[in-house]
């Protein structure tokens, strides 16, 4: 798991769930972090955010990543809503959330992009002493985001 960086610390139950920059290793990819959290029980999500640049945009992404039941009301209460909910999503272990390509949100919408992460950090604190944790992870470098901690 040592090819995960960080992420296999919080898949084995070492690091605390939380919303983190992740500064993922060079050689990660995409099908090692799902095949990883599956084999551990966790449930991955993978949103792949590099054209979202508003929040229509980005509640859409989450929809159709998060896999978010045909109520989903597209608003930033809906999004809570799921986040905190998700028994469409069963797991045994938790939820691993990766938002990759977040920068074009951040730049072109910090007010919105703000708010996305405070419900992130709500489901996460909803979830951190259930038996399925949540933790969310934004690939990038610490300077990007200096008020998230770095997973590294």
């Amino acid at each position: 798991m040592s090819e995960l960086g960080g992420l296999a610390g919080v898949l084995a139950g070492k690091t605390e769930p939380g919303v983190y920059l992740w500064e993922i290793p060079g050689t990660t990819r995409r099908a090692d972090v799902v095949a990883e959290a599956q084999g551990l029980g966790w449930k991955p999500f993978w949103l792949a955010g590099q054209n979202v640049t508003d929040k229509d945009e980005f509640l859409e992404l989450c929809a159709e990543g998060l896999e978010f039941p045909d109520w989903f009301g597209a608003n930033w209460d809906a999004l809570s809503d799921c986040l905190t909910d998700l028994t469409w999503a069963t797991t045994m272990a938790g939820y691993v959330l990766v938002y990759a390509g977040w920068q074009a949100f951040a730049q072109e919408s910090p007010d919105d992009f703000a708010v996305a992460l405070s419900i992130f950090q709500e489901a996460v604190d909803l979830w951190r002493d259930t038996e399925t944790p949540m933790v969310v992870l934004l690939p990038g470098t610490p300077d990007q985001v200096p008020d998230l901690p770095v997973l590294a």
